[in-house]
């Protein structure tokens, strides 16, 4: 069985202010121009996802809402997963192979470095840092969620709102 699995680095982010909370970073303009991008191209490329699960930072709750805007995706479909939010690699996998078997094609919304490095562990490519707004999309032939692992992900394809539409 085929599986889909998209890795998506939330957009670009404000600085955080004096006494803010750095969950309660919200995008900047750019940001909210990134997410329209990548949406944009997931929607030509006719990919859906059976379900959009996001960090519980503003910053990724808004991507992911955006995105999905963009993809006249019904935004019910999003679920914010407190564990994303600054999970370590080892949490990250973890919440892997715990994913739904009932779930083929999945997008995740979450941060670096950790979105960067589960890309490259899953795929055994080199992508360097991921860029806001950045998507990994990664085919997997299992039959559960539960058998990701290391290098057994093949990356189809990395993009960023640079390649697809330079500012």
């Amino acid at each position: 069985m085929t599986r889909h699995l998209y890795l998506l680095r939330h957009a670009e982010s404000a600085e955080k202010q004096s006494g803010q909370s750095d969950k309660d970073r919200s995008l900047t303009p750019r940001g909210l121009r990134e997410c329209v991008v990548v949406g944009t191209y997931l929607y030509q490329q006719n990919i859906s996802f059976d379900c959009i699960l996001t960090s519980t930072a503003q910053r990724a709750e808004d991507t992911a809402r955006f995105v999905a805007d963009a993809m006249k995706m019904d935004t019910e479909r999003i679920s914010v997963v407190e564990e994303l939010y600054e999970a370590s690699s080892r949490t990250f996998f973890q919440f892997l192979s715990g994913l739904d078997d009932r779930f083929n094609t999945i997008l995740i919304v979450g941060h670096n470095p950790v979105i960067t490095y589960v890309t490259e562990y899953l795929t055994q490519s080199e992508i360097g840092d991921m860029a806001t707004g950045g998507l990994a999309a990664i085919k997997f032939h299992i039959h559960s969620w539960k058998e990701v692992s290391q290098g057994n992900g093949e990356l189809e394809n990395y993009t960023h709102p640079g390649m697809l539409q330079p500012d």
